[in-house]
């Protein structure tokens, strides 16, 4: 699988060819659109940023967050609908631990320190899962900097991950064994192009 195709896999990419027309406006003439709670893809951003079209507005594609990260987890992004250029984290290099330094590194107001550090979340995948059934693997509770407060183990139910604390850091993604992973990566869905702004200039 190439690295694309292994990056669909984390971050829950494959949502239709549709919706992808939908949010570049490539609607052909006539045809239907899709539901407006249909998106391509979600990705994560560094801890900080702040909604996509603050975001966007502030980016100036500096790199500097990038050359910050200590777990080198932050990548350009390569699609258009993200922002070509902006920042990305790639959770299949390593967890994030929630340094801060990008933050730090950021001159432009697009990584902010009062701004929600949450990424997106974590999602469990019962089909795929060791405790399934029963409660026999904890590695991704064991793995979690915020233990049960993100992330426990509900005799009966099985993996269950709170949304309202969980930071999408991909402890429980690297720690998970089995094949495929039993955790997956829901971040930030795209906004159309035409809500794009225009890239800004960095003010010295």
């Amino acid at each position: 699988m190439d690295r694309t195709g292994f990056l669909r896999k984390i971050f829950l990419l494959d949502g239709g060819l549709d919706a992808v027309r939908s949010l570049r406006g490539e609607d052909e003439p006539g045809r239907r659109s899709p539901p407006s709670f249909s998106i391509p893809f979600t990705f994560l951003r560094p801890p900080g940023a702040p909604l996509e079209p603050q975001f966007l507005k502030h980016c100036t594609r500096c790199d500097l967050c990038m050359d910050a990260c200590p777990e080198h987890i932050i990548i350009k992004a390569e699609d258009e609908l993200m922002g070509e250029g902006t920042p990305i984290i790639d959770p299949s290099v390593a967890p994030c631990t929630m340094c801060g330094k990008c933050i730090e590194a950021c001159p432009d107001e697009a990584l902010l320190e009062d701004e929600d550090k949450r990424m997106g979340r974590a999602i469990w995948d019962a089909e795929t899962c060791l405790s399934r059934d029963a409660i026999e693997c904890t590695k991704c509770i064991e793995s979690c900097p915020l233990g049960e407060a993100a992330i426990e183990a509900v005799a009966g139910t099985g993996i269950v991950i709170h949304p309202e604390t969980c930071t999408a850091c991909a402890f429980c993604y690297h720690a998970c064994p089995t094949d495929p992973k039993s955790i997956h990566l829901e971040g930030r869905p795209p906004v159309p192009l035409r809500g794009h702004p225009p890239v800004p200039r960095r003010h010295e």
